[in-house]
């Protein structure tokens, strides 16, 4: 299971960039090809190549653009036509071909003779702040008027780590953009190295990763980056004219782009403009250091070029788009990935303006509505023996790099994309010693398990065995009343059945409580709806550790700091517990449900052990002791909104749920009524346009009860063992949570990244994406006095207010200093294992 851990958090990484999902096929049109050209671009005097030289056929939205060896391949519809052959600095080459011209044409290109004026820009300023200000001028004429249009793009991505390629993809497409609605496209080709076998079963696509550096707003890793036309881009840019070229007899401006202020979402690099149309005719621009990536980015170096045209008509359009990615990955100091080196190459022609469209592509009901469907009819994949520069759906395309070249001849099915990335770091380290070929699962439950590890067994493919077996799972933890717990869980597939099962010996306790055993079995109903049905027999930590990143390491990290001899942060009770639940899931609004009927017998269970690994002679409390008895209920809980991840992915989620217990309806031994709510917000605040802006995340926690509830289904405000502080808890509450018949909480965290050290221009830990937090917990419960001897804890009102740096240590430390208002005192506390 290891090993599969690693390939998943690669195509986390790369499925964005190279897949989307299948969607419902589309007809297109067949290739129409009546010549195909191909041969090179080259200087007239020198022979030296041309590479990104744009062919187009005369009067029509048709061409291509040469590869880095000036190679080109261009298809003709009819003939005769006029091939034009444009570079910027030399003349440009009109060429007529007709059915005697061979199909092999070199076209040789003089440096522009054309002798250059001075600059004459009309206007007082900075002359080249002055050409961008006519060149935004220009785009508000054409660009309002531009509605939709179709295109057919080529798109080919080249994958490779450090030392070679590891895979290439390619596709051909036909795109169609709307300037409400956005952009679809249909695969009507595809292929891929031998080791990607996996993308037939997919479509990838073109244009939807293209880039247009005309826009306004040009989207780079989640960043809405400002463009350098944006009416705006005065603001936001200084232009510099650099030199002057020449193209067909004109002048044409070469400008340098520097952002304003090095915190704007921006560029740097170049633009040429064409004089008197004042039209963008290339643009060679990188992101700056300000540009904002998920934290498992520790480097990242980007580089895009693109061409534009307007085929003679009133709109400029781009005809390629060039991309350099090289990428450090970095998932935490315990797991990295080799470098990660996307080059990506497209060719865009025959644009239809402003006609049209298939409705079907922007279906309201949503069942065609992704970004890329396949053309079942054509799409396919080609073996290297046949992977040929005019066998991608009958062509033509940009020619392939040696390089490129010689990758398809050479990588076969062996050569796995994940093989050319293993991880590295200390994960790499033990993978390599064999000590991680089976995942392990530390201090887990079935209550806290059950739902994800069935859920997943249900999700996966059916395998030709009708019974299918996961594996067994050791599950080990350390607490004051169970001692040692060993215990094995299973996971089978029986059917369309996800069973689990698990068992495990205490240490600690004498008699039946020495032994814990049960399970879950879970069948879909169907899509959205599951029933399941579980039994345990055990003792349980007596509530719930909801704030951490999951319950399975609030367990483990519980164990760890027990054993070396601070308090046990749980309370524990014994519980002979069977359920049977029924989940429903709503996609509008994002809405789940789940009703399930509970009988539980409850037991106290006593402290059985103070032992701890260093031998301290620590004596950890007492176990406080429950109601015993026989809980019969009904619970409803309802979830809107998505979960997200904290610090990850925003989370915007309320969850509401009631437990009802009553004599009268089930002969339960409590009678009570129980509601809880849980509500999470993000809010963004500063630099909205970076993929990770400053944000202010709200979590508020409350519940209250009616009735006689008992002390195991008391309401808690999370406190905070160390050396683990996250958000929702106290961080300055060190041992147990506040408990209570009803409790309310607000939590509170700014995170500003780290825009305050680049505002007083301290780089180093910018470049390790240090970040600065100001956070702040208030909380009270309320509890009877009797219950307030038992469990050595008063209620009351508690306000604290923190500040803490993340991501020392690759992410993985976190230092807080936080104060509690109503007490003095200050506390210090380390974070450790914080993956954002």
């Amino acid at each position: 299971m290891a090993r599969r851990t690693a390939p998943r958090l690669f195509y986390l990484v790369l499925l964005p960039l190279l897949l989307l999902a299948i969607g419902p096929a589309a007809a297109h049109a067949q290739d129409t090809t009546a010549a195909l050209l191909e041969g090179r671009v080259v200087d007239a005097e020198t022979g030296d190549p041309l590479p990104q030289a744009n062919l187009r056929i005369a009067d029509t939205y048709q061409g291509t653009i040469t590869n880095v060896d000036g190679q080109y391949t261009l298809a003709l519809d009819s003939l005769p036509a006029t091939v034009v052959v444009r570079y910027v600095g030399y003349e440009s080459v009109r060429r007529r071909i007709t059915a005697d011209t061979p199909p092999r044409q070199t076209f040789r290109l003089a440096p522009s003779t054309v002798q250059m004026e001075e600059v004459r820009v009309t206007g007082s300023g900075n002359p080249g702040e002055t050409i961008m200000r006519r060149v935004i001028e220009n785009k508000q004429e054409w660009w309002p008027a531009l509605k939709s249009y179709s295109v057919e793009a080529y798109n080919r991505f080249t994958l490779a780590n450090d030392t070679a390629i590891a895979a290439v993809a390619e596709s051909q497409t036909t795109a169609f953009w709307d300037a409400e609605r956005g952009t679809r496209e249909v695969v009507r080709s595809q292929r891929g190295t031998a080791n990607l076998q996996g993308i037939a079963e997919s479509a990838l696509p073109a244009a939807a990763t293209v880039l247009n550096l005309y826009k306004d707003n040009v989207g780079v890793f989640g960043n809405q980056m400002v463009g350098v036309t944006h009416p705006d881009a005065l603001d936001y840019y200084d232009f510099t004219l650099d030199t002057t070229r020449a193209i067909d007899g004109r002048q044409a401006f070469r400008i340098e782009v520097e952002p304003a202020n090095r915190l704007s979402s921006t560029f740097r690099g170049t633009v040429t403009v064409l004089d008197s149309t004042y039209a963008l005719l290339e643009a060679q621009l990188r992101p700056t250091p300000s540009l904002s990536t998920p934290r498992m980015l520790k480097e990242v170096d980007i580089t895009f070029e693109q061409q534009f045209s307007n085929f003679g008509g009133p709109y400029w359009l781009p005809v390629d788009f060039r991309a350099r990615r090289d990428l450090n990955v970095q998932l935490s100091a315990f797991i990295s990935l080799s470098d990660i080196r996307i080059r990506q190459v497209s060719r865009l022609n025959e644009y239809q303006i402003n006609e049209p469209l298939p409705d079907s592509l922007y279906d309201a009901d949503g069942e065609a509505d992704e970004i890329a469907v396949r053309a079942d009819s054509t799409v396919g994949i080609q073996a290297p023996s046949s992977a040929q520069p005019d066998s991608l759906g009958g062509g033509p395309f940009v020619p392939y790099s040696q390089d490129e070249q010689t990758a398809y001849e050479q990588i076969d099915s062996t050569d796995t994309v994940q093989d050319a990335f293993d991880p590295g770091g200390l994960y790499g380290w033990l993978q390599d010693l064999g000590l991680v070929e089976e995942g392990l699962s530390f201090g887990g439950d079935a209550d806290e398990t059950a739902a994800s590890d069935t859920t997943d067994g249900a999700g996966d493919e059916a395998t030709a065995s009708f019974v299918d077996v996961e594996g067994g799972l050791p599950v080990l933890r350390f607490n004051r009343v169970e001692g040692g717990h060993f215990g094995l869980r299973l996971d089978l597939g029986v059917g369309p059945l996800a069973v689990t099962g698990r068992g495990g010996y205490n240490t600690g306790p004498s008699g039946s409580t020495q032994w814990s055993y049960g399970g879950e079995a879970t069948l879909p109903l169907g899509d959205d709806t599951d029933l399941s049905a579980g039994y345990h027999y055990g003792i349980e930590p007596r509530y719930r550790a909801r704030s951490r990143i999951a319950p399975l390491w609030a367990r483990l990290s519980n164990s760890l700091w027990t054993l070396a001899g601070a308090p046990d942060y749980f309370d524990y009770f014994g519980n002979e517990r069977l359920h049977v639940s029924v989940r429903h899931a709503f996609s509008s609004p994002n809405l789940g449900l789940a009703l399930q009927l509970r009988n539980e017998r409850h037991f106290s269970v006593a402290k059985s052990t103070d032992y701890d690994a260093l031998g301290r002679s620590v004596t950890q409390p007492v176990n406080p002791s429950v109601g015993d008895g026989r809980l019969r209920s009904v619970a409803l809980t309802a979830t809107l909104g998505d979960g997200g991840l904290l610090g990850v992915l925003p989370i915007n989620r309320l969850q509401v749920s009631v437990e009802h217990s009553d004599p009268g309806l089930a002969a339960s031994d409590f009678d009570f009524t129980r509601l809880e709510a849980v509500a999470d917000a993000r809010i963004e605040t500063f630099f909205q346009r970076r993929f990770r802006p400053n944000a202010l995340d709200l979590r508020v926690d409350a519940g209250a009860s009616f009735g006689a509830l008992p002390l195991q289904r008391f309401g808690v405000i999370e406190a905070s063992p160390q050396p683990y502080t996250p958000f929702g808890a106290l961080r300055t509450l060190d041992d147990r949570p506040y408990q209570g018949e009803h409790h309310v909480a607000l939590f509170w965290e700014h995170n500003f990244r780290t825009v305050p050290f680049e505002l007083l221009g301290w780089q180093a830990p910018v470049e390790q994406d240090i970040e600065l937090l100001l956070h702040g917990g208030h909380g009270r419960t309320w509890i009877d006095d009797g219950t307030e001897q038992r469990l050595l804890r008063t209620d009351g009102f508690h306000h604290e207010v923190g500040l803490s740096v993340n991501g020392l240590l690759e992410d993985t430390l976190r230092l807080d200093l936080t104060k509690r208002l109503d007490a003095s005192g200050l506390s210090v506390g380390v974070s450790l294992l914080r993956f954002w």
